[in-house]
């Protein structure tokens, strides 16, 4: 048999949203097997502050991308 514990106090947690949220969204071609997204957002306090995180950001996007665009299919043996 399990005992359920009653919890002896309640906690309240106060959750407030201060400072810029940027979300960039790249897309590369238009067919549903011929596309690649990729999306990304940084938060930060300043506006400042998340553009320079973007920048870092982009540059990590931008291999990634390039790596997707590696990855082929395997074509079927006919």
């Amino acid at each position: 048999m399990s005992e359920h514990k009653q919890p002896s106090s309640t906690e309240f947690v106060k959750h407030t949203d201060v400072g810029v949220s940027l979300t960039v969204k790249f897309k590369r071609g238009t067919g549903t097997r011929d596309e690649d997204q990729i999306k990304a957002k940084v938060k930060a306090k300043t506006l400042e502050d998340a553009r320079e995180d973007m920048e870092t950001l982009r540059t990590d996007i931008h291999v990634l991308a390039e790596n997707t665009r590696q990855i082929q299919p395997e074509e079927e043996d006919k």
